[in-house]
């Protein structure tokens, strides 16, 4: 009876709700589904074009710093592409439409890369990777993708890849060049964020949109590639780890710290973190000639856009934007005093910055 009368309550609820003056306008699926289709392609040119300019900016750093990163190494041909085969359902179509076919369509070639040398260019559609085709089958495409990763861990050459350019059909062998084996990945993600994982970097589309100039860009995959590179993401777990003992050995002494080590083990020297992967950052940038002055700009931008940041830190485990501004700017002088002097243009780790 009960639940009678709260239903009733209800239905007089609903009822009276006030509704809008107009009148509803009624569309036509044809046309709903029409604007759906152009706003998927638009989606998916916009994601296209992220990742474009992503990796036009992140491989000359991830080329030159192959010196830096001699544990953690790959091949690449310098290009990148993608298949309506990535995508379900109505995506599916969307990028089909876009690449022109099911083929798998080259998106992205580096300027001066491999893949550009030999002639490969972007709209190009690869048939076969060393005799590996593409097909039209999910096998197939497994296959296909399993060679190209493979190809990644061998400084072999690529002796065969058939590529059809509009009528014709071309043969090419690329030469694979080295860089350091940390792939850039577009996350969707409005946040503006960036961060590394130990075997990737990812930057957000909404740190896209953030780092409007490519120098910018270029500070924040260079930073990411330090946090990798300089072994940060093991650090802080062995440092959680060790506050994790802390705290159990507490708990089998009767005190309950509710993990207050292993969180004081997490944060410690994060800001170090933060700092040291600024400054190897800048000497990544300088290896890949990318300019240095004004990159510390970033910084004023991300103060501009979060004035919290400017104190004595915007977070636990971020130094303020200030003190990275005017850091950034010590390594640059730092940095052209070495090319200046004619001495190695390296990062003085183990030194006080």
């Amino acid at each position: 009876m009960q639940k009678l009368g709260f239903l009733f309550v209800v239905m007089i609820y609903l009822t009276s709700c006030a509704a809008p003056n107009t009148v509803k306008v009624n569309y036509d699926s044809a046309e709903i589904s029409a604007e759906a289709a152009l706003q998927r392609e638009l989606a998916l040119n916009k994601i296209l074009s992220y990742k474009k300019r992503l990796n036009t900016v992140s491989y000359p750093i991830l080329r030159a710093a192959t010196k830096f990163c001699s544990a953690k190494r790959s091949y690449s041909m310098g290009a990148r592409g993608s298949s309506s085969s990535d995508y379900k359902d109505a995506w599916r179509t969307t990028a089909n439409k876009i690449f022109g076919g099911d083929e798998y369509t080259v998106t992205w070639v580096a300027e001066q890369g491999p893949a550009a040398k030999s002639g490969l260019a972007v709209d190009d559609q690869i048939l076969s990777i060393n005799d590996v085709d593409f097909g039209t089958s999910n096998q197939q495409h497994n296959k296909f993708y399993a060679e190209a990763s493979r190809i990644t861990k061998n400084t072999a050459p690529i002796k065969s890849l058939l590529v059809k350019r509009g009528d014709q059909l071309l043969e090419m062998d690329i030469r694979l060049e080295t860089i350091c084996g940390y792939p850039v990945v577009l996350r969707e993600s409005d946040a503006v964020n960036a961060y590394a994982d130990g075997k990737r970097i990812i930057i957000t589309k909404g740190m896209m949109r953030f780092a409007q100039q490519d120098q910018e860009l270029a500070l924040v995959v260079a930073h990411e590639l330090g946090h990798n590179l300089m072994g940060h993401l093991d650090k802080k777990k062995t440092n959680h780890m060790l506050g994790t003992i802390i705290d159990l050995a507490a708990a089998a002494n009767g005190v309950s710290t509710r993990g207050t080590f292993a969180n004081m083990g997490s944060r410690a020297f994060s800001q170090d973190f933060e700092a040291e992967a600024d400054y190897a950052a800048l000497y990544y940038m300088n290896a890949a000639g990318l300019p240095l002055e004004g990159s510390a700009n970033f910084w004023r931008q991300m103060a501009a856009e979060h004035p919290g940041s400017i104190g004595t830190s915007h977070s636990a485990s971020h130094p303020a934007t200030s003190e990275r501004f005017l850091a950034i700017s010590n390594t640059i002088a730092e940095i052209n005093q070495k090319i200046s002097a004619g001495l190695p243009v390296e990062p003085n780790l183990g030194k006080s910055k």
